[in-house]
């Protein structure tokens, strides 16, 4: 198995650096589709050809064979990672040599998701109405969503129970039951990159948004931090930052390391409307509340989860 490590390089267009007993130390520019077909191999080996310092690497949920054997011609690194089953994939080093690459089975400690594609438009509606339960029209909710209203009316026949119609627009009828539904049905983000700092979380975390903001990255704060800011609980041990991208957080004075020992994780969302729905508070981009009352149950900080979630239920919104 190939150990995975944040660069260290300054060139931010190079994102992570894989290396491992046979793969020497390469620098990867990493790009996140949900499927990849050959249109999108030609357009990320055109980039590589412009920008060489660091090489192309995909990760996406599905890749055509016509795709696979494309990346391949192109000299294009590509992970699958599905909701369920084995990570497979080719990477390729500096040197221009393939490696193949296939995990055995899931991480032990996550849960097995479900099986079919991500409900996204359902959930960003769920979203809307936990985080504003203003009572809103369905084009109001699609121009928010940036849904078709088609697509709204379909998702509120699938959510059926969970919403209501009134006089004045939609609403969640059942809120402690939409948001169990959020939960259970929100996906697990599969990129991410784990880092040990010494300075404690909320500092560490004003450093690293200063960092990411400087390169141009999109961000968004959740986790133990976040939800510190909506509905103090417990001083945070750790912080979790959503960005569009992985980048080097050398600058921000934090070292890479694995997962069980660290105390930031950068992760790359996949959900379409995470960073987009990020609200500005105290000089932060935090998550909207619910997404991290979710990030807070999936890390299994289940104290901060169920403060959290009781503000939001009683206070019927954001907490101030």
């Amino acid at each position: 198995m190939h150990a995975i490590r944040p660069t260290l390089t300054l060139d931010r267009r190079a994102d992570i650096v894989l290396e491992g007993p046979e793969l020497l130390p390469t620098a990867y520019d990493v790009k996140t589709v949900a499927a990849l077909h050959p249109s999108l191999v030609s357009r990320y080996a055109k980039k590589f050809v412009a920008y060489p310092a660091a090489r192309p690497l995909v990760i996406t949920e599905s890749a055509t064979s016509v795709a696979l054997d494309a990346a391949r011609d192109a000299g294009l690194s590509v992970l699958v990672a599905p909701e369920r089953g084995p990570v497979t994939g080719t990477l390729i080093d500096r040197d221009g040599r393939s490696h193949t690459i296939e995990t055995s089975h899931e991480p032990p400690n996550d849960p097995p998701t479900k099986p079919g594609r991500s409900p996204w438009g359902q959930l960003a509606l769920t979203l809307a109405l936990l985080n504003d339960p203003t009572p809103r029209s369905q084009t109001e909710l699609a121009r928010e969503t940036d849904l078709t209203q088609a697509r709204v009316s379909q998702s509120f026949k699938q959510l059926n129970d969970m919403v209501e119609r009134r006089h004045d627009g939609w609403t969640i009828r059942r809120r402690e039951l939409a948001s169990n539904w959020l939960v259970e049905n929100y996906p697990r983000p599969k990129t991410s990159a784990t880092w040990l700092t010494l300075d404690a979380p909320v500092l560490a975390t004003t450093v690293i948004a200063e960092v990411l903001s400087d390169a141009g990255v999109e961000y968004a704060v959740t986790g133990q931090v976040a939800a510190d800011r909506y509905a103090p609980w417990a001083r945070p041990d750790r912080t979790t930052i959503w960005a569009e991208r992985l980048v080097d957080l050398s600058a921000a004075r934090c070292t890479p390391v694995v997962a069980a020992d660290a105390t930031v994780t950068i992760v790359v969302p996949d959900d379409p409307r995470a960073l987009h729905d990020a609200v500005e508070r105290d000089g932060l981009r935090l998550s909207d509340p619910w997404r991290v009352w979710v990030t807070l149950t999936q890390d299994g900080d289940e104290a901060a989860a169920n403060h959290l979630r009781a503000r939001l239920l009683d206070g019927a919104g954001v907490p101030t």
